[in-house]
């Protein structure tokens, strides 16, 4: 009121002046009474967060070799417990034909090949033929799960006291497809019995409530799978934002149809361009990893031969194509890419028009239930870019007679791809998310020195607050800027927020940079300038190498194992009477070979410590001795 009355202001600014005094009066109250934020400041903040992740990565590798020795100390505990077990495992690792089948060895010595072999991985299908009927596991872990049928993984369940059951509902169902029918898939009015479609997940789905697993790691490019986090799964999936390139993720390339009956299913033209863009790939990039996904068997079928036939003609491209790749090249169908993934797809529907033009609809899997599925996974492949070939464009698609959901996604997906992903064909209006008034704070002051950049920059759920653009590189994102706004908050775990987010960014080709907000209010001349010079580095040096685990020079190593004992050697007189030692020295003694925590038997323990005593040979009494001490020193 003071200054009202000396400053005398205009009376309309009356009430902003007191709302300033107001919450100005509150901020410097906050300041006054909470140590945290009258302290606070950003770089020894980010330093923090620096020494979390350096301590979360060490964590991890600790871990790991936590399990690894505790897994050895129980290899050890079979072998001195179950000593006829032992036995029979060492006779038959040691015969040089007429071996015991693993089903017969596994029930004769259980404990001991489960503890040599804590992981034993096989399909459903052959767990009956490989293992004895008993309960020989702690856990029994589905991967795929939405493929397996019920009755088919009853077997593998029995043989574990926990079942853990992984997989997408959205994804294949149970393959029973052409189990049904011995026509080609493509046949016209084939019956499809859906009764086998249940798969083991949805079972036990009804037991217990599962537990989403919602971040999308595999697309380098959020178009690769925005389309199914549209339309399968309700925008749910948290994906992250590619820093973008002059070429589109998703393409589309138009064959002209055929105008030869026969071809509705299978298209020679579609056949010959995608042999084409399969050459021109291998030529052009060998270093990136190639796969072909066909709708149909038999268009497969005549694009695997048609690339052969071309290929005895290209001799230099056969280290591309060879097998033993990391990621080799494949031409697959529809139902038979479920866990594949590679750089680049290249889809080709195949089906198309006859030779007068007319549509004949016939989308082979996709006209039957489950057809979305299978699409969904077709689409999901690719981690850098997807090509959809077609002998039809979705305008030539009628809606009315896309009567299957498969079909009718496939009709969305050619138009989005026609879009270079930009079209996703949602419904109605799309609400974008605005920054809040702390980032357009800072999304103003950075565009006045120059920045290019777009607020809240994503498709899902996850938006990076501000997304700098590449001045001379169209398309291309430089710099992700992200504030401790409502998006950091809302990660409800320190790996989240602080590590994994900027690490997967990283992993994307992004420059992470990060502003506080009390540096920002009350530091904003050196934000900007920090802001600036990040800026700057990345021009000349470009993305930083994505976050790898580290151990520094002052931190314990996981589990390296040393010859160096811990306690003092005992007084040991080389060769002496067994019978000289007292009891509590033998002890003495077996506890001082143990303590290299080298993992042994109580065989080994005997031998070593008869050693380290002098004797050349262990006659009954010796042995006796140390057989007594080593169950003392357990006790």
């Amino acid at each position: 009121v003071r200054e009202l009355r000396t400053a005398r202001p205009a009376a309309e600014t009356w009430v902003k002046m007191f709302d300033k005094a107001w919450y100005q009066s509150h901020l410097d109250n906050l300041f006054a009474t909470d140590s945290a934020l009258s302290t606070f400041k950003g770089s020894t903040h980010s330093g923090l967060v620096e020494e979390f992740k350096r301590q979360d990565h060490a964590r991890l590798a600790e871990s790991a070799a936590r399990i690894r020795r505790s897994a050895a100390e129980r290899y050890i505990k079979a072998l001195n417990e179950k000593r006829s077990q032992s036995t029979v495992v060492s006779i038959e690792l040691n015969k040089k034909i007429r071996q015991m089948s693993l089903r017969k060895l596994m029930a004769c010595a259980p404990d001991v090949v489960t503890a040599i072999a804590p992981c034993i991985m096989a399909s459903p299908l052959s767990v009956s033929q490989l293992l004895p009927a008993q309960t020989l596991f702690d856990f029994v872990i589905f991967d795929e799960a939405s493929q397996v049928l019920p009755e088919d993984a009853i077997p593998t369940i029995i043989r574990g006291r926990n079942t853990i059951v992984a997989g997408d509902q959205r994804q294949l169902p149970p393959t029973t497809f052409f189990a049904l029918t011995d026509r080609d898939e493509d046949d016209e009015g084939i019956e499809f019995d859906g009764e086998g479609m249940e798969s083991i997940l949805g079972l036990m789905c009804g037991f217990v409530e599962p537990r989403p697993l919602e971040w999308h790691y595999r697309s380098r490019d959020e178009a690769l799978i925005a389309f199914s986090n549209e339309h399968i799964y309700d925008g749910r999936l948290l994906t992250f934002p590619g820093i973008g390139s002059a070429e589109a993720a998703v393409q589309h390339v138009y064959v002209a149809p055929s105008k030869v009956d026969g071809q509705e299913q299978s298209s020679s033209a579609e056949v010959s361009r995608v042999v084409e863009l399969i050459l021109e790939h291998a030529e052009r990039r060998p270093d990136e990893s190639l796969g072909v996904i066909a709708m149909g068997i038999k268009h497969a079928r005549r694009i695997d031969e048609a690339l052969q036939a071309e290929r005895r003609q290209r001799p230099e491209l056969d280290e591309f194509f060879a097998e033993n790749r990391p990621e080799s090249f494949f031409v697959k169908n529809l139902e038979r890419v479920q866990g594949d993934e590679r750089d680049v797809i290249i889809l080709s529907i195949g089906y198309g028009p006859d030779r007068s033009g007319k549509m004949l609809y016939r989308f082979g899997p996709l006209n039957y239930d489950g057809g979305e599925r299978r699409l969904n996974v077709a689409v999901t492949r690719a981690k850098s870019r997807v090509t959809v070939v077609s002998s039809f464009r979705s305008t030539d698609l009628d809606p009315i007679r896309l009567r299957a959901s498969g079909a009718k996604l496939l009709g969305r997906y050619v138009q989005f791809a026609e879009s270079k992903g930009a079209n996703l064909g949602r419904e109605g209006a799309v609400e974008e998310i605005a920054a809040n008034d702390f980032e357009g704070d800072i999304a103003g002051a950075l565009a006045a020195e120059g920045f290019e950049l777009i607020p809240q920059y994503g498709v899902s759920n996850y938006r990076i607050d501000l997304a700098v653009k590449h001045p001379s590189e169209p398309g291309r994102f430089l710099l992700a800027i992200e504030c401790d706004g409502a998006t950091y908050h809302s990660s409800p775990t320190a790996r989240d927020r602080d590590r994994l987010r900027q690490q997967h960014l990283e992993a994307l080709g992004w420059r992470f940079h990060r502003i506080w907000s009390t540096d920002w209010f009350y530091n904003r001349s050196e934000e900007i300038a920090r802001a600036k010079q990040v800026y700057q580095d990345a021009l000349v040096g470009g993305p930083p190498k994505a976050d790898k685990p580290t151990v520094s020079s002052g931190e314990k190593k996981p589990a390296e194992t040393t010859m160096l004992r811990k306690l003092r050697r005992p007084r040991i007189q080389r060769g002496c009477p067994i019978g000289d030692y007292s009891d509590w020295q033998l002890v003495e003694i077996i506890n001082w070979v143990n303590s290299d925590d080298v993992l042994r038997t109580e065989e080994e323990i005997i031998e070593e410590a008869a050693r380290q005593m002098g004797y050349e040979r262990k006659g009954r009494r010796i042995v006796e001795a140390l057989e007594n001490a080593v169950r003392h020193s357990r006790r």
